[in-house]
């Protein structure tokens, strides 16, 4: 039984000894990844927002109000990045405990996949939209058009967005690296590298 415990702690130490990443490295990386995600929410925003304010006044119809829409969106979009950047700037990733850390984690990764859940409704929303500006009785049709075709590209690129910041922000996070789940000769045990 000696023989086995020492074996076990000289292990946990080697483990210690060449874990390649730390709690704060991961919460940095994390936060890195999200800054990221959050530029490409913004840039979009930016570009959409530009474009729909210059091209709103010199088109006519439906096109009028699709640049319109974009624009209106995105200034949501851009809030949004806005917020999260500077939460981003303001957070210390040395200030996360494993807990912390794993909630943190989790908690982006569920919203994010939430979030596509909504996206979808906005692309059904818009498609709504379109349909309805075929009815004879519609007043302001090219409204309706205009506006449905906006939501649906909106909620396409954000289905696209969160999906795939949910996909990066968990790949290769380094998670596995700090904490680790496996088999022992008495049963299952769990590995916290720090």
């Amino acid at each position: 039984m000696k023989r086995f415990f020492l074996a076990s702690c000289l292990s946990l130490f080697a483990l210690l000894a060449f874990a390649q990443l730390t709690l704060p490295e991961f919460n940095q990386n994390r936060l890195q990844r999200q800054q990221t995600a959050m530029t490409i929410l913004g840039t979009w925003a930016v570009g959409n927002i530009a474009a729909g304010a210059a091209l709103q006044g010199s088109r006519t119809g439906a096109d009028r109000y699709f640049h319109r829409m974009n624009a209106y969106w995105n200034v949501v979009n851009l809030g949004l990045a806005g917020i999260s950047l500077y939460t981003i700037s303001r957070t210390d990733p040395g200030a996360f405990g494993l807990a912390e850390s794993l909630a943190e984690h989790h908690k982006l990764q569920k919203i994010l996949l939430f979030n596509a859940g909504l996206d979808v409704g906005y692309m059904l929303g818009g498609a709504y939209l379109i349909e309805r500006a075929k009815r004879p009785d519609q007043v302001r049709p090219e409204r309706l058009r205009g506006f449905g075709r906006s939501i649906v590209l909106q909620g396409a690129f954000l289905f696209l967005f969160d999906v795939g910041a949910a996909l990066y922000l968990s790949n290769s996070d380094g998670l596995q690296e700090i904490l680790s789940l496996g088999l022992t000769g008495d049963g299952v045990g769990l590995t916290w590298r720090f």
